[in-house]
């Protein structure tokens, strides 16, 4: 259980909630009910909307959770959206013979990925960047020959955040923390992108 998570009153959401729930309601009660003069009601009622107004400023200088990923302002990251990851994957064949794999992905231009194929004792990887939702990368050869017709496991990951371009973490947040869908995976460092899927090569 991710106890961090759940401490949610440690939240600077949570101390907005409560001041817009029961500031209105103490100064109805104060002016409803209240014992002092007028003049004293409004001189209090100036200071609560004062202390009121650090409460949010406070808050959108916080950061937006405790969780992994800190960085953005919680009054600032509603400014970004979430992003659930759906990807696919396919083998292509240039007039060459040079076999690459290619995807599909909704995610930002310039997001770095890794990607590894393996079947039986082959194992290859390459390193490809997205561009207009889509990635290939170069020829993949296996003892310097074509990879061969079969079945291969492929996992695609994200470099990690330090390596990614600012572009890249202003849409999908400091350690990835606006990505979603099970193609992705939380770590120590905030979340990454984690598709595993088998794909099967026929020329």
């Amino acid at each position: 259980m991710n106890t961090q998570a759940n401490q949610f009153y440690k939240e600077p959401w949570f101390g907005i909630v409560l001041t817009v729930l029961f500031f209105p309601a103490g100064i109805y009660v104060m002016f409803k009910f209240g014992p002092w003069r007028k003049r004293t009601k409004t001189i209090l009622s100036i200071v609560l909307s004062l202390i009121c107004i650090v409460v949010w400023t406070i808050a959108g200088l916080a950061p937006a959770s405790s969780n992994p990923g800190v960085g953005e302002t919680w009054l600032s990251s509603g400014a970004q959206k979430t992003v659930t990851v759906k990807s696919s994957l396919s083998f292509s064949v240039d007039a060459k013979g040079h076999v690459r794999l290619k995807g599909h992905v909704n995610l930002p231009d310039k997001t770095k990925l890794h990607v590894t194929l393996t079947h039986a004792n082959t194992v290859v990887g390459d390193n490809v960047t997205v561009s207009d939702e889509t990635w290939k990368t170069a020829a993949l050869t296996s003892d310097n020959q074509p990879l061969a017709p079969a079945t291969y496991k492929v996992h695609v990951t994200s470099l990690p955040w330090s390596q990614q371009s600012d572009s890249v973490v202003a849409k999908l947040g400091k350690g990835g923390k606006q990505l979603r869908g099970s193609e992705t995976i939380k770590t120590h460092a905030g979340r990454a992108i984690d598709l595993r899927q088998s794909v099967t090569y026929e020329p």
